[in-house]
């Protein structure tokens, strides 16, 4: 009897231990932003940031625009405003 209650001790402290790492783990991310795991400069400006996606993504005006909208991250004069400066000729869905 006595080891089934030091087994079940060391599970349950076991798990409080998960719970609070998941707990403490999950407070740095932000589960609205799916880039949150990347610094916002290397996202921007980075070798494989905002550029690298959008010519790599089969959709960016349906899987990222409306997110960003939706999120206040931009609409369409702010990424227009971009796309102006840059020389990219692209019209933005409204």
């Amino acid at each position: 009897m006595e080891g089934k209650k030091i087994i079940r001790a060391v599970i349950s402290i076991g798990l409080v231990v998960a719970l609070i790492t998941i707990i403490f783990v999950s407070q740095g991310h932000d589960p609205n932003n799916p880039h949150a795991s990347i610094p916002r400069e290397e996202w921007i400006s980075g070798e494989k940031g905002h550029g690298f996606s959008v010519k790599n993504n089969q959709n960016p005006q349906k899987q990222c625009y409306r997110c960003h909208v939706k999120q206040d991250l931009g609409g369409k004069s702010y990424c227009q405003s971009c796309h102006d400066a840059s020389g990219v000729d692209y019209a933005l869905p409204d």
